[in-house]
């Protein structure tokens, strides 16, 4: 009989391997390793050791001693990955043009990454060198003697301890003379979370349980404390017991384990991440228009197939109902489901209202969990015990299995869009994919869908469903715009008229919710006498000025510096704040409503963890009838007694350099309009603009989103912008422009001259909008892609290894397909 022989395909943690790797099984892993099992593997000279990811497993009858070896595997062989999700890593290494390590990288959550640690050792025992000097160099004689006092430190220990980042070469050096030892484990920042338990004693023998415990009880009659234990045990039906379930002393429980009664053993805990904001159940009936949106998903979800859907719902139209009832019909099928909300600040509203419905099968996935907590959601997803995912873009790589619904809420956000580090990918475009490889349905829902999704249901890409009036009868509210240069000021911020509606609401007792497009106390800081603005040394942009910390922030790159007194160029003390931040604007609405509590919602009043959370339950709660912010307000939120929403710079974004300005703007007031009047109440929705004649404002007060689209598509389709056209865009950066700017020139020309066809059209390269972050000159290249061309993968990658090799001035290059902002 032939020896059948294991072999395995493993992706490598190395970015410039395009392809899996063949390795030898050793016989005793054939029964741990499976498809996505994570392993430890040879590669390359100097018996250097990476983590990899079994791709495929291969039965072979000859032997293939020329194949490495693997040397270890995680987890107990454990999947990480499934077969569709192997797919869907390589169409997004193919589509994105990044290597297939970053895609499988981006796939796992923080908190499952393996990541390795090496540990230097003194040896117990060394011989003497004889060349002793090696050991004498300053270097190596400061790790020696730290690791005397220590006796065991890892690599970054040592660095911080030696006052020296470049601790290989002399390490290399001390363990080849034999003076230390480096040991080498892989850990994973997410961990179980256990607890002592007690049960009785399990045994292999065949006496029953209840002979055992009766025995015992003979052995311990003397003794009232135990006899008392073991009946209380015994009258318990848990298969294991806390130590404040049984209420018994520690003493008590350690002595009958010692006795051998009880044994004690570690059991895994659920760290489920909380919110901190909760709805209760409500009950609905759905209409007409609503059912016949969720049967058109339910019969995709029951018919095993792909099905992308566009749901164009207006702000109120009830979406979420739609969205409801779209899982159930999943979870009637035994499928499960994954939701997507643009950012963290949207989830505990969202998450609020499907726990609701569905209790503990839910999981939230996001950056502000803990790594714990993560590990948690990620296991119970990954073993069924949670079947509905529900998370920013990242939460797409739920593993869940047998997936039958994705669900992408404001699917025209841009923030779906990564856009560092690689893989920049699209978490809409990449939930199309998921559900088409997953055979699930994948529904997109917005009131002001991307003009490329527009498109697509137009050209019968997407099957088309509209929610075209509110829920329940509510009324869309009344717009009006607010024109400043005519208009009486009270503050730098706040209008006469909108000072006045508020109020209003105020004496009705009614909430308010205040809107301003930027955050931190005013915009840039400038100098009344000469002009000067004070920007970011590393991003030549103006800096923000942030009263809480009295200091001024750079939010491009995170610089901060003190407050100036004076101009640093003529040392004027007249300074002048242009623009008004969230901060300056609280402080102006607490001089016009000094009995009014203001909440502020931005991203520096909620940088703790539950602040989101907390913020909205006060508001929610009638604690504050004045809820200000960002971004942050102007999506996702349901509050019945919200009769008014201003916006106080309406016209902010038009004028940057960017042709999805308009697109933007008109989604964002449309959002942030739609949180006025959800109830009974009709709502009322004013706009302070500089520019009131901008199409913009036209389309947006005659809530006509389809006329919007019109004028849009005509502009693109005689510049050819997307949907008409793919656009790529190749960024260049460096410390030295000249550097930056010979190398954008010469991969252009490389790059031009591998894709003639005319279906390309290349734009520059040059200098980038901000062109100058992080101390950095940034350039950029701009192709257009038309008629289904595209970049191919190997096109770039050839020209970039060419510019990777032959490179001594490190200038950086990165690419974006698809990108979604040209700053």
């Amino acid at each position: 009989m032939k020896r059948i022989m294991k072999t395995a395909f493993v992706y490598l943690d190395q970015p410039y391997l395009e392809k899996p790797i063949r390795y030898r099984i050793p016989t005793h892993f054939n029964e741990l390793i499976q498809v996505g099992s994570r392993v430890l593997v040879p590669f390359g000279k100097a018996d250097k050791t990476y983590l990899g990811f079994i791709r495929s497993i291969e039965h072979s009858e000859q032997e293939e001693t020329s194949l490495d070896e693997i040397i270890d595997v995680f987890d107990d062989g454990k999947s990480v990955f499934s077969p569709r999700m192997f797919e869907l890593s390589e169409w997004i290494s193919a589509y994105y043009i990044n290597s297939p390590s970053e895609s499988l990288g981006a796939m796992l959550p923080a908190a499952l990454r393996i990541e390795p640690k090496e540990t230097v050792r003194l040896k117990e025992f060394t011989l003497s060198s004889a060349d002793e000097s090696i050991v004498k160099t300053e270097l190596r004689r400061k790790i020696v003697s730290e690791l005397e006092k220590n006796r065991s430190l890892t690599i970054r220990q040592l660095e911080k301890k030696t006052g020296s980042k470049n601790l290989r070469r002399a390490l290399s050096e001390l363990e080849r003379i034999g003076e230390i030892e480096i040991e080498k484990t892989h850990l994973q920042k997410g961990k179980p979370k256990t607890k002592s338990a007690y049960r009785i004693t399990q045994t292999n023998s065949s006496t029953p349980t209840e002979v055992m415990m009766a025995e015992a009880l003979k052995r311990f009659k003397r003794s009232k404390q135990k006899t008392a234990a073991l009946e209380k045990l015994m009258s318990l039906e848990f298969t294991h017991y806390f130590p404040e379930q049984l209420n018994l002393k520690s003493a008590l429980l350690r002595s009958l384990v010692k006795d051998g009664v009880l044994e004690e053993i570690k059991v895994e805990l659920d760290r489920a991440f909380q919110e901190g904001f909760y709805e209760s159940k409500k009950n609905f009936e759905l209409s007409s228009i609503q059912r016949e949106a969720v049967n058109r998903i339910s019969n995709a979800i029951e018919k095993n197939e792909f099905r992308s859907i566009l749901l164009h719902g207006v702000t109120g139209s009830g979406k979420t109902w739609v969205y409801i009832e779209a899982i159930r019909s999943a979870l009637r099928e035994g499928k499960s489901a994954i939701i997507l909300v643009p950012e963290i600040s949207l989830t505990p509203q969202t998450a609020a209202r499907f726990r609701a419905e569905f209790g503990d099968l839910i999981r939230v996935l996001h950056s502000a969990m803990s790594d714990g907590e993560k590990y948690d959601a990620w296991e119970n997803l990954r073993t069924g015990k949670a079947s509905i995912a529900l998370g920013p873009r990242s939460a797409i790589f739920a593993p869940l299995a047998n997936l039958g619904l994705i669900i992408v809420d404001e699917e025209h956000e841009g923030s779906y869009k990564q856009d560092k580090p690689a893989p920049r990918y699209n978490g809409r475009d990449v939930a199309l994919v998921r559900a088409k490889l997953e055979k699930a349905v994948c529904v997109l829902g917005s009131a002001t869908p991307s003009i490329e999704s527009f498109f697509n249901a137009e050209q019968s890409k997407y099957h088309y469903q509209e929610l075209p009036t509110r829920a329940d009868g509510a009324e869309m509210p009344e717009l009006k715009l607010i024109w400043m240069p005519r208009e009486k000021k009270l503050t730098p911020s706040i209008s006469e008229t909108l000072f006045n509606q508020i109020f209003e609401r105020m004496k009705r007792n009614e909430q308010v919710i205040l809107f301003q497009n930027r955050r931190g106390f005013v915009g840039s800081v400038s100098c009344y006498d000469c002009g000067h603005i004070h920007t970011c040394d590393a991003c030549n942009v103006p800096l923000v000025y942030h009263r809480t910390q009295n200091q001024l922030q750079c939010h491009y790159c995170g610089a901060v510096k003190p407050m100036i007194r004076s101009c640093l160029r003529c040392k004027s003390e007249n300074l002048l704040y242009k623009g008004s931040g969230t901060e300056k604007i609280e402080t102006e609405l607490a001089s016009l409503f000094p009995s009014e509590k203001i909440l502020r919602m931005d991203l520096d009043s909620t940088s703790k963890k539950g602040s989101h959370a907390k913020i909205l339950s006060d508001f929610r709660e009638g604690k504050s009838r004045l809820l200000l912010g960002t971004q942050m307000v102007a999506k996702g939120l349901d509050f019945p007694n919200v009769t008014l929403v201003g916006v106080l710079a309406a016209d902010i974004g038009l004028a940057l350099p960017d042709f999805r300005a308009s697109e933007r703007l008109y989604s964002l007031l449309t959002q942030v309009a739609g949180r006025a009047g959800r109830a009974e109440k009709r709502g009322e929705v004013y706009l302070q603009v500089f520019d009131l004649y901008n199409p913009v404002f036209k389309h947006f007060l005659e809530n006509d989103y389809k006329s919007f689209y019109e004028a849009e598509k005509k502009l693109r389709s005689e510049l050819r912008y997307p949907p008409f056209s793919r656009l790529v865009k190749v960024e260049f950066s460096g410390l030295v422009e000249q550097h930056v700017r010979t190398v954008a020139e010469r991969f252009s020309y490389d790059l031009h001259a591998q894709n003639t066809d005319p279906r390309f059209e290349f734009l520059g390269p040059v200098p980038a909008v901000l062109e100058k972050l992080n101390n950095k000159f940034r350039y950029q290249l701009l192709i257009k892609q038309t008629d289904g061309a595209r970049i191919q993968k190997e096109s770039f990658k050839a020209v970039h290894r060419i510019y990777h090799e032959r490179n001594p001035w490190k200038v950086s290059i990165a690419i974006d397909v698809d990108v979604q902002s040209m700053m």
